[in-house]
């Protein structure tokens, strides 16, 4: 157990011979290609993070050019708003406009019907009024007056009976 822990030289020396020669012979064997494949991991890193850097970019020019478009459309939706209002508006004063227009037109109509009831019925009366004038002043006249005085009196009094009747108009 002592030989294990003194230092033998010759071991020593050839051991770094050995590793030296190993060294040598990983270089021209494994260490070009592992080597390269770092370098090319590195390199496909790189792409990605290339890619990603640019795909980042891209995207934000996308949301800039959807907030613009939602911007747009925004400022539409309040202008089509505001014109379903107009247009609401006007059509609400065209409807009220047409409803005076009937109700005047009902009322115009009404007051024409009135007039000509009223008209009527001051005919009927004058008539019925004349009627009973006649009888009632043919009664009384009769007995004294004669057939001519009596037509000249009914005259006049139907005369008296219109002239009346325009001047209350």
């Amino acid at each position: 157990m002592e030989n294990l822990l003194k230092p033998d030289i010759g071991l020593m020396f050839w051991t770094l011979v050995t590793f030296l020669i190993m060294v040598v012979i990983l270089k021209k064997i494994a260490w070009g290609p592992l080597l390269k494949a770092l370098e090319d991991r590195e390199a496909a890193i790189r792409g990605e993070i290339e890619s990603a850097r640019k795909g980042r970019l891209e995207m934000e020019g996308l949301k800039a050019d959807y907030e613009k478009q939602l911007a747009g459309i925004e400022a539409r939706t309040r202008q089509m708003l505001a014109e379903a209002e107009q247009k609401g508006a006007r059509s609400r004063e065209a409807v009220l406009k047409e409803a005076e227009r009937e109700a005047r037109a009902i009322a115009d109509k009404t007051r024409q019907q009135l007039e000509a009831e009223k008209e009527r019925l001051v005919r009927e009366l004058r008539s019925q009024v004349g009627d009973l004038s006649v009888g009632i002043a043919e009664k009384l006249l009769r007995q004294a007056v004669d057939k001519k005085l009596q037509d000249k009196f009914i005259r006049d009094f139907v005369k008296d009976l219109d002239s009346r009747d325009r001047a209350s108009r």
